[in-house]
């Protein structure tokens, strides 16, 4: 129950992150930053290592995280390519895009359920804060990116992605070879849409934010 609850509290952030994005709208450069930092490095230091255990139960995990990886690469570069009318094209991207989020947040759900229900100790809870600030981060890009296709259902499917992924790890019982093959796609897809959208491009973001975010997500992983 503590992992629902903590997922259900990501998604409070998620209905509320338009009046949140319009409060801390000045400082969204150093939050997305700090979050890309905390966010990345957890999917290096602590997913990554996770996902590797599935080798274990013969599951194809690096295959089916760079079929992930590559299944959104492909997908998005198809649209660019072949979408000729610019609205048609920005439609498609902004679906493409709320997809994206919709799995990085069902997956979120699901790994912060297992983090917090399987391991157990107190040092856990700890690992909401990148989770927490992550969920944040995104949640006001989703607002400068797709002010298209709002409407009332996909805002609801959206913001009730994180909570839908921890119910999902509670109810299903998939065997180790399957959980680790689509945990791995997963993953691999997250990790696209992390460095595709998460991360500031160009002059934009604050690398001494980001290098905090890392150096915080190593001690809160150091602790767990």
């Amino acid at each position: 129950m503590i992992a629902i609850l903590f997922a259900f509290l990501l998604t409070v952030v998620h209905f509320f992150s338009k009046k949140i994005s319009k409060t801390v709208e000045k400082h969204h450069l150093h939050i997305t930053s700090f979050s890309a930092g905390m966010f990345i490095t957890l999917i290096f230091v602590d997913f990554f290592p996770k996902m590797t255990e599935g080798q274990l139960f013969g599951a194809p995990v690096f295959l089916a995280l760079a079929l992930g990886f590559v299944t959104f690469y492909l997908t998005e570069k198809y649209l660019y390519q072949h979408v000729t009318d610019k609205k048609t094209l920005l439609k498609d991207l902004a679906k493409l895009h709320n997809f994206g989020f919709f799995l990085n947040h069902l997956v979120i759900g699901f790994v912060l359920y297992l983090t917090l229900e399987l391991n157990g100790t107190y040092t856990n809870f700890l690992v909401i804060i990148p989770f927490l600030l992550h969920t944040l981060s995104s949640s006001i890009s989703l607002e400068h990116l797709h002010n298209k296709l709002k409407t009332k259902f996909n805002k609801l499917v959206l913001n009730t992605s994180t909570l839908l992924g921890a119910i999902l790890a509670a109810a299903i019982q998939l065997e180790q070879f399957w959980y680790f093959t689509f945990f791995s796609f997963f993953l691999g897809s997250l990790l696209y849409v992390s460095m595709r959208d998460m991360i500031p491009k160009g002059k934009k973001g604050n690398p001494f934010a980001f290098f905090i975010g890392f150096l915080i997500t190593i001690l809160i992983l150091s602790l767990i």
